[in-house]
């Protein structure tokens, strides 16, 4: 199914309770029944941050926690079955919408998959951009598999930097993605620039966490 927009229309819904259309929130605006919400409610929307892929993380936090102590499925324990549902449905979508948008990755994933993209199939490529990277650190796991003595420690002392190198790029990847986000274009066509470095910052996120990994694991045996 595609994914919805991330601009356009609000959309609305319909209350189980009062039957009054409204914006699609965890409460009714008329009558504050919980409400039953699609699974592909808009994440940001949700927690207050009018649909765009940039948060405050103080905000985040501040609004789980009072939309978890509302929601919980123990205040609704005498209320009608539909209620109940209401608060179990809404309780598993705000845990999997604070989850997403508490982690710039999978916030930015999905924005992406909102946006109507997605990373393919081929994200499990090496990016052009850390190929030779790769090549040399593959070579390096290889040697250190081979050797012993003096010479191991060697390399294992050169592969414990290159797994502090590969943890600061992370990091640093991950602040370039924090600050596109922030800063995401409202028109179209910067946009899509916008869409295509995001796609190419997750790729290679993804692909120094596996390498990071392959080092980690070649440090241990």
């Amino acid at each position: 199914m595609a994914a919805a927009p991330p601009s356009g229309s609000e959309p609305q819904i319909r209350c189980w309770r009062c039957k009054e259309p409204g914006p699609v929130a965890f409460f009714c605006a008329s009558c504050e029944a919980v409400q039953s919400l699609p699974s592909d409610s808009n994440y940001s929307d949700l927690f207050g941050f009018e649909g765009r892929p940039e948060i405050d993380e103080k905000q985040l936090q501040t609004r789980y926690y009072e939309l978890s102590r509302r929601l919980h499925p123990d205040r609704f324990q005498t209320g009608s079955p539909q209620e109940q549902r209401a608060s179990l449905q809404a309780t598993a979508l705000l845990n999997a919408a604070f989850k997403t948008l508490k982690d710039v990755e999978s916030r930015g994933r999905w924005w992406l998959e909102r946006s109507g993209e997605s990373l393919g199939r081929n994200n499990n490529q090496v990016p052009a951009g850390l190929a030779a990277h790769v090549f040399e650190i593959q070579e390096k796991i290889a040697e250190l598999a081979e050797s012993s003595g003096d010479a191991r420690d060697a390399l294992a002392a050169e592969l414990r930097q290159v797994g502090t190198e590969l943890s600061e790029r992370q990091n640093e990847e991950r602040t370039t993605m924090e600050n596109l986000l922030r800063n995401w274009p409202g028109d179209e066509q910067a946009a899509a620039a916008a869409r295509a470095e995001l796609k190419s910052l997750l790729s290679e996120l993804s692909y120094l966490r596996t390498l990071a990994r392959d080092v980690r694991g070649a440090l241990e045996d």
